[in-house]
Parts: structure tokens; sequence; C-alpha cells
């Protein structure tokens, strides 16, 4: 797949409003306007969504899970090694941070690092496009159907996590890489713009997401509005060639270690939050610069398909 331009500049604008709420958040005000930052993860899951569509194609499920493993964890384990040491904790949450497996029990586990929280729901993707590939698509589309009439109907952590309405955002993104994409849809993306003003900046609490009520709200409210936003920008491809775009485009390559490293700048620094901010968008881009980048080059050189991959989320 090559690389879009589009997706890129989205990448950054998703990664740069997530690492905004935190730097805001720091300041110890009120929850406003900032809130919207939040939107940063379901534009991530949608635009994974999307990606993931594409980089599948022609792909067996295990070389497409050992591909999208490699990409998470390592890079993961780096972030969340400093937490590990800063922030004790009991062995059922080491397990959980170090895995991603947020279910132990009937209790949800939220990562020592919290922003892990959406990397669970990217695995659990991931765990369902390589089932997928390896049997029929209507077999995890069965499989989360089943899921979200239990978390619907019961009480059960692990239904409320596989059959959380927000995996549905994932699902868009997958309906956005098998629609036509013409100039005229370009209005798409401002819509997009438009709905999400008109919603609530609480939308986007993590923990309320967990819920089937709120997630489905969420997964309609700001899910909806990220996928008109990527459709609407796709349809606009040629305009993102414009050197104007060459800044955002390399801080949407940076923005898994943008979106791993930031919460260190955002509640380490004790600065203005614009501060915080470009220092955070700095160490993610040198980051992925002289870590991440060494990391991809080792995937690529194991890559059993031995073409080159786009860059997923995770988002994400």
């Amino acid at each position: 797949m090559r690389k879009l331009r589009s997706i890129q500049v989205l990448r950054a604008i998703a990664a740069c409003a997530v690492a905004l709420l935190h730097s805001y958040q720091n300041l110890g005000m009120p929850a406003g306007r900032e809130g919207y930052g939040a939107f940063g993860v379901d534009l991530f899951f949608v635009l994974s969504g999307f990606i993931m569509a594409n980089v599948a194609e022609g792909r067996t499920a295990g070389a497409f899970l050992r591909d999208r493993l490699w990409r998470i964890y390592p890079m993961w384990w780096l972030a969340l090694l400093p937490w590990l040491l800063l922030l004790p904790r009991s062995p059922i949450f080491i397990v959980s941070s170090l895995t991603l497996w947020p279910i132990y029990g009937n209790d949800y586990y939220v990562p020592v690092l919290q922003v892990g929280w959406t990397l669970s729901f990217e695995l659990l993707f991931y765990a369902a496009m390589a089932l997928a590939l390896r049997t029929r698509a209507w077999v995890p589309l069965a499989i989360y159907g089943i899921c979200l009439v239990g978390a619907m109907t019961t009480s059960s952590a692990l239904f409320h996590f596989i059959g959380n309405p927000v995996a549905l955002e994932f699902l868009m993104g997958v309906a956005i890489a098998k629609l036509p994409r013409r100039a005229a849809f370009g209005l798409l993306a401002p819509v997009g713009v438009l709905l999400l003003a008109l919603t609530s900046p609480v939308v986007g609490s993590a923990q309320a997401t967990l819920g089937v009520e709120n997630g489905s709200w969420r997964a309609l409210e700001w899910g909806a509005p990220a996928a008109l936003i990527v459709w609407g920008a796709l349809s606009l491809e040629p305009w993102f060639k414009h050197r104007l775009f060459d800044v955002p485009v390399a801080i949407g390559d940076a923005s898994y270690a943008l979106y791993l490293f930031h919460p260190l700048v955002a509640y380490g620094l004790d600065s203005p939050w614009p501060v915080r901010l470009l220092i955070a968008i700095f160490v993610g881009w040198c980051i992925h610069w002289l870590v991440e980048r060494r990391i991809l080059a080792l995937r690529q050189r194991n890559s059993d398909s031995g073409r080159r991959l786009a860059p997923s989320f995770t988002v994400t």
C-alpha cells in the first residue's frame, strides 16, 4: 500500500489532539473544549480500519498477525517501562500492562500507561482481521454480534470488552476502503467536523466508553464524524501533495511514537501547555527517527511478503 499523505496528515491530527488533551488536563483545570482532543482516538480507530483493510490484502492470517504484533509491542514495552518503574502496581496490573489483555476474572484492567487502553481494542481488531483471513469475514462479525448482545444483557467484563460498540469505528474504516473516492466527496470532511462540533466533549471519556451505552453513543457521535472526515480527506488526496503538508506528514509518520511517549512530557514537565505540546511532538518525532524506524526496518527485513507495509495507528 503506497503512502497516502492525507492519511498521514490525519494521523498527525489525531496524535496531536490526544497530546493536547493530556497537556492541558495536567493543569488541573475543569474539562472544557479541550475534551474534544479525545476525538483523536476515534479518528485513529477509523484510520486503523482503513489501513488494515489494505494491508491485509494478499496476506496469510499468520503473516498479518505476526506483523501487527511486531508493530505494536516493541514500542509499547519501551514506552511502558518508565511507568512500571515510576508507578509500582500489583502483579495483575503488570501482566495486564505488558500483554495489553485487560480482562482477568470479571474485572477490567487499564494499563499503567493509560493510553494503552486503546491498544487493547486495536489488538482485538487485529485478531478479528486475522480470523477473517483464516476463515471468512462473517465469522468474526458473528462472534462480535454475539458478544455485543452479551454486553447488552449481562455484566460480563469479557463481553463488554469484545462486544464494545466502539469496535464499529474500525468497521467504518474497513467500509471506507471499499468506497469510491471523488473530489466532490471532499465536502464530507467539513461535514464531519461540523457534526463533531455539535456533540459534547465529554463523549470522549475513556472510562465511560467501556460501558455499552456510552460506547454506542461514542461510536455514533464521534465515530461517524471521524469516518466522514477520513473519507473526505481521502477523496482530496491530490491536494495533500503540496509541500505545505510536509511537516504534518512527518508528524503523521511519527504518530505512534508521539502517542506512546507524550504522557511523559505532558505529565512530567512543569511548563505551559503549549510548550509541553510542542516538546511532546518533538520528542515523539525524535523517538520515531532514532528508535521506531529501526524497529520497522527489522520488521520489514523479517516480513515473509517482502513488500513494504504502511504504518498503522494506533493508534493506535
